[in-house]
């Protein structure tokens, strides 16, 4: 069975191999150069071209995974990760010279409330990653030195979700955890 997305493909792809073949056909034999046909055929093909990248964004622009009415989130938590921890707290989040003072890797959130991380991190590159208690993925994001990353999920089932780093950072990543308990 042929699906849409394939049908198209096959579809460009001859178109594609038949102009390629008329031209190399024409080729062989000198003559002159006729621009204005040439311009005219620029001009059709530019047309064409227009209206299939058109299409296809008709098609495509209302499937974009953001709403455009994005409301503001009910809870703001603050992702700092640092070799090898996750601090998640509501304030700024810890600096490196706060850290052992304002750590906490455990923020509680209420269920049915929009949630919005804002992840950086004080070293190196991780990536924040929220998992649900069943183990499955929910969302992720990269955390990198020097700019906030935010990412907004909304937490419709109580429970305990895990934070895991996803990307390797030193010989201690697989102890790169925080807990975001939803009451």
């Amino acid at each position: 069975m042929v699906t849409g997305p394939f049908a198209v493909f096959i579809a460009s792809a001859v178109l594609i191999f038949g102009v390629f073949g008329a031209v190399a056909a024409t080729t062989g034999r000198p003559r002159d150069a006729d621009y204005g046909r040439m311009n005219r055929l620029r001009g059709l093909f530019t047309a064409a071209l227009l209206v299939v990248l058109g299409t296809f964004l008709v098609f495509t622009l209302p499937r974009l995974p953001y709403s455009a009415e994005a409301r503001t989130p009910d809870r703001v938590v603050h992702a700092v990760g640092k070799q090898y921890a996750w601090s998640l707290t509501d304030g700024v989040g810890p600096s490196l010279d706060t850290w052992d003072r304002d750590f906490s890797p455990v923020a509680s959130v209420p269920a049915g409330s929009a949630v919005e991380f804002r992840v950086t991190t004080l070293d190196v590159n991780h990536g924040f990653s929220l998992y649900a208690p069943d183990g499955h993925l929910v969302a992720q994001t990269q955390a990198m030195p020097g700019y906030m990353n935010r990412l907004r999920v909304t937490f419709d089932q109580p429970g305990t979700y895990t934070v895991l780093c996803l990307e390797l950072c030193g010989m201690a990543h697989h102890r790169m955890r925080g807990v975001v308990e939803v009451r």
